[in-house]
């Protein structure tokens, strides 16, 4: 009989008894801790040992269990283990990046529906010779990186059309700049970056902002920089970025001295996307002259 961990936030109690009920209805053995767990038993031990003896895990997938640092860490621990890892989404969030690539079970409309397609899907993998081994996502990070940020950023407002950018974007910066680097949890995101002598700075940066996904010129950071220390040459950026907006949404000129984010539908016609690119070009082509000539 497959024996399966269930991973869950204490707030989801009734859907947590909803999805042990019908799995053991299904002939699988649960493992979750409002039952296996004794009294006065350590905790954090048991909990390792529960993963350890399971053959995969399902996470009840919640607005509570995806701000859970206890629900990552024990999803994280099974992937160390090869456990395959199923999720299943009990409520209208954001998929967080360490489970972005897994393909969910949805019970929020039709749960019944669901846990049939959860059965179906664990009874399927645990069968397989090497099950766990196949069904472990290629990359798996709770730190944005490539391989979950663009998954991510699709679930975010015009995520289509962001992610079509941000992939454009993401490609063409790593033929420019010495260095494109992934960062952040609540806001993910990558910044590209030259180097100045000794230092990196960054040029330009993406981030998946959940109202709008966006692009940002770090104009304040600039500003230690050649030969943008003189305000007239970042308010030349300035001028230079608004022709990409409506007139309504233009930047005033005290964005001179902090950090211009465009939208990144604003950016999703060729022509516009070629003329950031190009802003992103004078800047670091002025940086990188300026630091020659010194």
């Amino acid at each position: 009989m497959p024996k399966v961990f269930i991973s869950h936030s204490n707030q989801d109690s009734d859907e947590t008894l909803f999805v042990a009920d019908a799995l053991k209805r299904a002939g699988i053995d649960v493992w979750v801790d409002f039952e296996n767990i004794r009294g006065g038993a350590d905790w954090l031990c048991e909990i390792q040992a529960g993963i350890q003896r399971c053959d995969a895990i399902v996470v009840v997938l919640s607005q509570a269990s995806a701000g859970s640092v206890w629900v990552e860490r024990e999803c994280l621990y099974a992937w160390q283990l090869r456990k395959p890892v199923f999720t299943a989404l009990v409520a209208d969030i954001l998929i967080p990046l360490h489970l972005i690539n897994i393909q969910y079970c949805d019970l929020r409309q039709r749960p019944a529906d669901g846990m049939g397609e959860l059965v179906t899907s664990i009874l399927s993998a645990l069968q397989l010779d090497g099950g766990a081994r196949q069904h472990a996502p290629a990359a798996v990070s709770r730190q944005p990186i490539e391989a979950n940020f663009f998954p991510y950023l699709e679930q975010l407002p015009d995520g289509d059309i962001a992610t079509l950018v941000a992939r454009e974007l993401f490609h063409w910066s790593r033929t420019v700049a010495d260095e494109v680097a992934f960062s952040g949890l609540n806001r993910p995101g990558f910044q590209a970056r030259i180097k100045l002598g000794r230092k990196l700075v960054t040029v330009f940066s993406l981030r998946a902002y959940r109202r709008q996904p966006s692009a940002q010129i770090p104009l304040d950071t600039l500003a230690a920089c050649k030969p943008f220390k003189g305000k007239r040459a970042r308010k030349s950026i300035l001028r230079t970025l608004n022709q990409l907006l409506p007139r309504a949404q233009r930047f005033k000129a005290d964005k001179a001295d902090r950090r211009p984010t465009l939208a990144l539908h604003h950016l999703s016609s060729a022509e516009k996307l070629e003329a950031f690119k190009a802003i992103v070009l004078d800047i670091i082509g002025e940086l990188r002259a300026r630091a020659d000539a010194e």
